[in-house]
């Protein structure tokens, strides 16, 4: 599974060659405005099933998800968690490896949560605040505190 891919897709590419690796899914968290996602096109080089939120409008086929469902590979078990605000249709996963243990072990924020700061609502024509806030308050920040956070971009501004 490769989440929210860059547009160059030599480094997928090379590392699922280097290891013999199948790409199952291609998981974008949200529709990105602001930069390029490399989301459909590396589900078309490799065959994977591209995934977003079944709120997205994209025109191209993807397989819809929904608060709640789950994505099993293997012993990794994906938990899909609709985090509203930066966009619509944005999700986050939380991710358990039942070889670590029974309980989920982190959380992929996408541009929900950023490093040292959060997602911008207003990209859109909606402003997203309220809906960020209860998605960064109510649904992230009452993770259990052993949770790892791993933010989907770097700090500053993009």
């Amino acid at each position: 599974m490769v989440v929210d891919p860059l547009p160059d897709l030599s480094v997928y590419l090379h590392t699922l060659d280097q290891f013999s690796l199948n790409l199952l899914y291609v998981i974008d968290t949200h529709i990105h405005a602001d930069h390029l996602s490399g989301a459909h096109a590396l589900a078309k080089a490799t065959g994977a099933t591209l995934i977003m939120h079944h709120l997205s409008p994209l025109e191209i086929p993807f397989t819809a998800v929904a608060d709640g469902d789950r994505i099993e590979l293997g012993n990794v078990d994906v938990e899909i968690l609709h985090t509203p605000g930066h966009t619509p249709e944005h999700i986050s996963l939380v991710v358990t490896d039942r070889r670590r243990g029974l309980e989920p072990w982190c959380v992929l924020t996408g541009h929900t949560l950023m490093v040292g700061d959060a997602g911008r609502p207003d990209l859109l024509p909606e402003d997203g605040t309220l809906e960020l806030y209860h998605s960064l308050f109510d649904r992230l920040a009452t993770m259990p505190d052993y949770m790892e956070i791993y933010p989907g971009a770097y700090a500053g501004s993009t």
